[in-house]
């Protein structure tokens, strides 16, 4: 495994998409990005290791990660993948247990990372900040009952279905449709969907012939999103 690439002389501007800086004035943000380190990771490194103390609060500026974990057998189980603009570790950060989760890039990714202690500080002394962060942090709580209830309730077939409506909400096109590029491997997407990659691979086989999906080696277009949610609905 490559060791990350050290870098320095990053402007703050590279913080401006994360979201809960947002409230932040150019000001305040440089100070904030003067507090942080700085580094370039290859794609398939090892950021968060699980079940290590919590040390640092990352912040993706460039690039994609995924958050995973696996099952005493070995099954690969994704929580979420992030991008620009979004962040991970601050759990631990304010509960000071340690992470719950691999977090490992899935493409080249500058990431700034700030010490946990004065993360921590800086909520205190940023109320708007801390706002976002509980806002934020309240809209993937809520995105977990949803997964939850479609785990209970959903056939595998359909919980592929939800997991590909999911995606294409951030890629809609003008036409209505939608393009998910770099595209999933099947072996991610039966991880999200808590099913196999055989289940995965028979299923997408069936929407494409139906003419709702398209692929390609980098790419997976949604055709027919209409189709695609009616699926779900007749079940």
């Amino acid at each position: 495994m490559t060791p990350p690439e050290e870098t320095t002389n990053i402007s703050y501007d590279s913080l401006r998409q994360v979201t809960i800086l947002s409230p932040l004035s150019n000001d305040e943000l440089a100070g904030f990005a003067d507090s942080c380190s700085w580094s370039r990771h290859d794609s398939h490194y090892e950021v968060v290791v699980q079940d290590t103390p919590c040390d640092r609060v990352y912040f993706i500026a460039q690039g994609r990660v995924s958050a995973k974990t696996y099952s005493q057998k070995g099954r690969e189980v994704t929580y979420a993948e992030l991008g620009v603009g979004e962040f991970f570790g601050e759990l631990s950060a304010l509960d000071n247990k340690p992470h719950v989760s691999f977090v490992i890039t899935l493409q080249e990714s500058l990431i700034a990372s700030i010490d946990a202690d004065a993360f921590n500080a800086f909520l205190e002394t940023h109320p708007a900040v801390m706002r976002t962060l509980l806002t934020e942090l309240a809209g993937r709580v809520r995105l977990l009952d949803k997964k939850i209830l479609e785990f209970s309730t959903l056939t595998a077939s359909n919980r592929i279905h939800a997991e590909l409506l999911r995606l294409a909400k951030g890629h809609r096109q003008i036409d209505g449709g939608a393009e998910i590029s770099p595209t999933l491997t099947h072996a991610d997407l039966a991880s999200r969907t808590n099913t196999t990659r055989e289940s995965v691979t028979r299923e997408l086989a069936r929407l494409k012939k139906n003419n709702i999906i398209r692929t390609g080696p980098d790419r997976l277009s949604i055709l027919d999103i209409t189709a695609l949610t009616k699926l779900i609905e007749d079940e």
